[in-house]
C-alpha cells in the first residue's frame, strides 16, 4: 500500500473520529446502566421490634413408679443382728427450685404420725398378737438421720437440677427378735411427699 505525505494526518483523524464516535455511543449506554442500577438500589425501609415470651412456672413430681421398696428379705425370728435394706425415691423439679421430700410415719406407727414409732404389721389377719416388727428409715448410709415428715427438721432438703434425682432410702430393723414376732410376712406403707 502506498501513502503520500499527509496520509498520516488523515488516518489519524479517521482513527480519532471512530474512537470518538465509539465513546459517544458507549457513554450513554453506560450512563443508562448506571441510572438503572441506582434506581434498583434506592429503596425505602423501616423496622420495628417485638418480643417472644413464655412464663415458666415451677413444678415437681414424685411418683410411685419411680419408688423402689425397702425389702429386708427373710430373717430368723431369733435373730438379734440388725437387718438393713435400701430403697429409693426419685424426684424431678424445675431447675434451681428448692424442695423437701417427706416420708410419712407409715400405716402402722405405734403413735399416729410419729416417725420414731414406725412398724410393719403381719399381713395374716388371723395373727392378732405379736404381729408387729419395728423399723426405721434414714437419709444417710450410716443410718443416723431419721427421714421424717416435718419440714426443716427431718425431711430431705435439696435444690433441683431440672432432671430426675434419685435418693436412697436406708432402712433398718434393730434386733428383729424384739417383741417376739410371730412367723409371717410383715409390711408397712410409706407415703413420700415432695414440698416445694
Amino acid at each position: 500500500m502506498h501513502y503520500e505525505e499527509g496520509d498520516d494526518l488523515v488516518a489519524s483523524s479517521m482513527t480519532y473520529s471512530v474512537k470518538e464516535m465509539s465513546m459517544r455511543n458507549v457513554r450513554p449506554v453506560l450512563l443508562s446502566l448506571g441510572l438503572l442500577s441506582t434506581v434498583g438500589i434506592a429503596t425505602a425501609a423501616d423496622t420495628t421490634t417485638f418480643n417472644v415470651k413464655i412464663a415458666v412456672t415451677k413444678a415437681c413430681t414424685i411418683t410411685a413408679a419411680s419408688a423402689t421398696d425397702v425389702d429386708f428379705g427373710s430373717v430368723l425370728s431369733t435373730s438379734t443382728a440388725n437387718a438393713d435394706a435400701n430403697g429409693s425415691v426419685t424426684a424431678q423439679c424445675t431447675a434451681l427450685t428448692p424442695y423437701n421430700i417427706a416420708l410419712s410415719a407409715g400405716s402402722n406407727a405405734g403413735t399416729a404420725n410419729d416417725v420414731t414409732t414406725r412398724r410393719m404389721k403381719n399381713t395374716d389377719a388371723l395373727v392378732t398378737t405379736n404381729n408387729f416388727v419395728a423399723y426405721q428409715l434414714y437419709q444417710d448410709l450410716g443410718r443416723s438421720t431419721v427421714w421424717g415428715s416435718t419440714s426443716g427438721t427431718n425431711t430431705l432438703s435439696r435444690t433441683a437440677t431440672g432432671i430426675n434425682q434419685i435418693y436412697p432410702v436406708y432402712g433398718r430393723v434393730t434386733n428383729p427378735s424384739a417383741g417376739n414376732p410371730a412367723t409371717g410376712t410383715y409390711q408397712d406403707t410409706i407415703t413420700a411427699t415432695i414440698i416445694y
